[in-house]
């Protein structure tokens, strides 16, 4: 609950180490080159214990954390759905009966969200995501989830073909939820987001970019951290869209990258083989 990390436990005992040295010159003690070495050794073994015993403790705090959230946001959502499902009943009006159902699927949605979040958990652990593979066309999914991009009041853009696969629809779809928010919170308010599927050599590509000011190369190299985000922007979050994109697309036996430049926008590529059904197996062994 503090600010204490391991880099202040490994200076406590290096303090420790600088005492005891301290403290045996201080009384005159003439140690010989091997008893020195079986002490500094002690405090490197002491260092290694202390560093493993301090994470553990912090991914448990973590899980515990990501755990109760969950649990809490899953509550009002529960009852939400079931006021939602009794409006249908209730009512005989089909706009009334559109917009309930309507509530129910973004409900829907949400409650996805925070499988999201309790799949973050396993971020840290660099464990595999359990995959629900299945057969469909990227396209259709694609253009489901951009359709509602224009009715939120922004501009969008879908390029590319059809490409059929064995994947994890429920997981790629929040892959591409994550990537269009980005590209809608940090790009150009007034630019296009544009959305390009393809495929080559087995694999499919799905790419999000946006115009807009890049990303500043210092913040690159830890875009994909969990429960990191970009520093001087006025974007709440907890940063797990991206490690969370990281880790499906490395599931799926695939990758991430990003490419960001002031002439050329931003650019999100997830690139994954077409039949991602061996490395979901894996994910089971």
């Amino acid at each position: 609950m503090t600010n204490y990390g391991p880099g202040d436990l490994v200076h406590e005992l290096q303090l420790f180490r600088d005492v005891i040295f301290s403290a045996i010159k201080a009384r005159g003690v003439n140690l010989g080159g091997h008893e020195c070495e079986i002490i500094g050794q002690s405090i490197e073994i002491a260092t290694r214990e202390a560093i493993s015993g301090y994470t553990l403790v912090n991914a448990k705090i973590n899980e515990t954390f990501i755990a109760s959230l969950s649990h809490d946001l899953r509550n009002p959502l529960h009852v939400a759905n079931a006021i939602a499902q009794l409006m249908q009943l209730k009512t005989s009006d089909p706009s009334l009966i559109n917009m309930a159902k309507r509530v129910c699927e973004k409900l829907r949605e949400v409650d996805e969200m925070i499988q999201t979040l309790l799949d973050a958990s396993l971020l840290k652990t660099q464990m595999k995501l359990q995959l629900h593979i299945e057969t469909f066309d990227i396209m259709a999914l694609v253009e489901e989830v951009c359709a509602d991009i224009p009715l939120l009041g922004g501009r969008i853009s879908v390029l590319g073909s059809s490409v059929k696969g064995y994947w994890c629809r429920v997981s790629l779809k929040r892959v591409l939820e994550n990537l269009l928010s980005n590209a809608q919170k940090y790009g150009d308010p007034e630019g296009m987001v544009t959305v390009k599927v393809s495929s080559f050599d087995s694999r499919m590509m799905m790419s999000v970019h946006n115009e807009g000011p890049p990303i500043p190369t210092q913040e690159l190299s830890r875009l994909f951290h969990a429960f990191e985000r970009m520093e001087n922007v006025n974007v709440k979050g907890w940063g797990l869209g991206l490690p969370y994109v990281q880790s499906v697309a490395e599931s799926h036996g695939g990758s991430v990258v990003a490419d960001s430049a002031e002439e050329r926008g931003t650019t999100f590529t997830v690139t994954v083989p077409i039949d991602a059904r061996p490395y979901a197996a894996a994910t089971r062994t």
